[in-house]
């Protein structure tokens, strides 16, 4: 990000948001990285379980950076797992952390696609817990 863009943000209100979420994304990979050491509570936060989610998503989905746009979403928090897409038209992901980490991933996609008018948006078509996969360190697309 240019200078430029930086005060134009500064002066819209909108660079505090985007510096605050950014420490949000931090405090996710961090508390990822302390459950993977096996550690119960990050300062005073508890840490919680990882969980593995399966996700199909339907709408305006292929063409569109989904597949690209999951992946940054999931590396940014830390969160493992893969994102597909389907013959069908729709994408399937499977996105593996602690809770909070896979919903900031959801949560970033639907800002994203579902807050601007001209891509469409996307719905969760299925949801649905899967088992944990040992020893997988990152995000990935599947062709």
């Amino acid at each position: 990000m240019g200078l430029l863009s930086d005060l134009r943000k500064m002066i819209q209100g909108g660079f505090a948001d985007d510096e605050l979420e950014r420490m949000e994304l931090e405090q996710l990979r961090r508390m990822g990285e302390a459950a993977e050491r096996g550690e119960t509570a990050m300062g005073s936060t508890p840490i919680g379980p990882k969980i593995r989610r399966r996700y199909n998503f339907t709408g305006t989905v292929q063409g569109v950076g989904f597949r690209w746009t999951t992946t940054n979403l999931a590396n940014s928090v830390g969160a493992t797992g893969w994102v597909r897409n389907e013959a069908n038209g729709s994408v399937t992901a499977e996105i593996q952390g602690l809770r909070e980490q896979v919903q900031a991933v959801v949560d970033g996609l639907d800002r994203y696609y579902n807050g601007r008018r001209y891509l469409g948006g996307f719905r969760i078509a299925e949801a649905r817990d899967v088992a944990l996969v040992e020893g997988e360190y990152d995000f990935r697309p599947l062709y």
